[in-house]
């Protein structure tokens, strides 16, 4: 039993799925920050990235019981509903 932990295998894929989104949020709303006339076009990409990051915590915790889980989904609704707006709005 030496080596081995008790409990629960960590996971690391979650992690890495995580951290590989928010960079990518991070990065284009620094890109899209920094000139926003020209890189308007990202804000939609901003929020359906967070509506992802939302909905793969959503899908993470769908074992869990309790109403946070359904929080996580709403807010991901909610971010992709302004992704989905802002996106007309641009290319309207």
């Amino acid at each position: 039993m030496m080596g081995r932990s008790r409990g629960k295998i960590p996971n690391h894929k979650w992690d890495i799925l995580y951290g590989i989104t928010a960079v990518v949020i991070f990065i284009m709303a620094v890109m899209a920050l920094s000139n926003p006339d020209e890189n308007k076009v990202l804000f939609p990409f901003i929020f359906f990235f967070a509506a992802l990051l939302r909905v793969l915590r959503f899908i993470e915790r769908r074992m869990e019981e309790g109403r946070g889980k359904y929080i996580q989904l709403g807010i991901a609704a909610v971010l992709f509903a302004l992704s989905v707006i802002s996106g007309i709005s641009l290319w309207a």
